[in-house]
């Protein structure tokens, strides 16, 4: 392999580093809204505390080890299959751009669907999987395929694959919970058993329900903020293993003029993708989970 330039290097060292960061950021983030939630309900805190730490550990637990299979079988994809012309070019092409990454070969598998897509899921190299969907099979030639799965092979070069694949149940879960928890207060009337002992505990009530309202907002946004910025270094990445950023650069805007009419799997992996396959019409907006593509294939066609 010819040395990685020093940027990328650096940057690659810098995700890591952010990647605990993050972890630790979502796992306090979802234990405060487990404790808001006692709160509301009128729980004492110290209980509180007790419990929703252990739940919020557990459910990080359970993310982290059922969530390649549950990737996997919400996106509705199988094993690529060797008989087949393309998918084993698919195949083939995982396995040169994993020899140029000096990593394990991922595991292949393919989405039946139209859409030009793409994802990569594990917890590290040695569990990793890249799927490509077969109208990313069909549409795309041979150097715009290897672009994409250089993009992939980055993600897990760059240890994305578990923070992104962890970050998305765990903004799930707290999305779900808070709706959950105001629902309940909505039906309740607003009543707790800690608005019954004061005027400090109302405001404190107050507070929490304002954080449940909040925290998936929050959440959200901090995925968002890393997510992007793990797409550009992808990219950049991508562009270093294949030796060729024309290739990605085609196949985004083969992506962007593409708009999918049959989006297959479930819409909670969706960030996963190269392109979010159910909101094409919202990829520039400020919720989009990946940068803008004509600002990505700007920056790869000037490398």
């Amino acid at each position: 392999m010819v040395p990685k330039p020093r940027l990328i290097e650096e940057n690659i060292q810098k995700n890591k580093r952010d990647t605990v960061v993050i972890c630790m950021l979502m796992i306090i983030l979802l234990f405060s809204v487990f404790f808001a939630v006692g709160l509301i309900l009128g729980a004492p805190p110290i209980l509180t505390m007790m419990i929703g730490l252990p739940v919020a550990l557990f459910y990080i637990f359970i993310t982290y080890s059922f969530s390649i299979q549950s990737v996997i079988s919400a996106a509705g994809a199988r094993p690529a299959n060797p008989e087949n012309r393309e998918e084993k070019l698919l195949i083939y092409k995982v396995e040169e751009m994993a020899l140029a990454a000096g990593l394990p070969t991922p595991k292949v598998y393919v989405q039946e669907s139209q859409d030009i897509n793409a994802f990569a899921t594990g917890h590290k190299p040695a569990d990793a999987i890249i799927c490509a969907t077969s109208g990313c099979l069909q549409q795309l030639n041979t150097e715009e395929l290897e672009g994409v799965i250089g993009h992939e092979m980055s993600h897990i070069m760059n240890r994305d694959i578990l923070v992104m694949t962890v970050t998305v149940g765990v903004v799930g879960a707290i999305a779900l919970i808070a709706e959950i928890a105001l629902r309940m207060l909505f039906w309740s009337g607003g009543s707790s058993g800690s608005k019954k002992e004061g005027g400090g505990n109302i405001i404190v009530v107050v507070i929490a329900i304002i954080f449940i309202i909040l925290a998936p907002i929050f959440s959200r946004l901090t995925y968002l903020a890393i997510s992007r910025k793990r797409e550009y270094l992808a990219d950049a990445n991508g562009a270093y293993l294949t030796r060729n950023p024309l290739g990605l650069a085609k196949a985004l805007e083969k992506i962007k003029a593409d708009i999918p009419d049959d989006p297959k799997g479930s819409k909670t992996v969706a960030p996963l993708y190269i392109s979010n396959p159910f909101k094409r019409a919202l990829r520039d907006s400020i919720w989009s989970t990946h940068p803008p593509l004509d600002e990505r294939i700007r920056r790869l066609r000037a490398m």
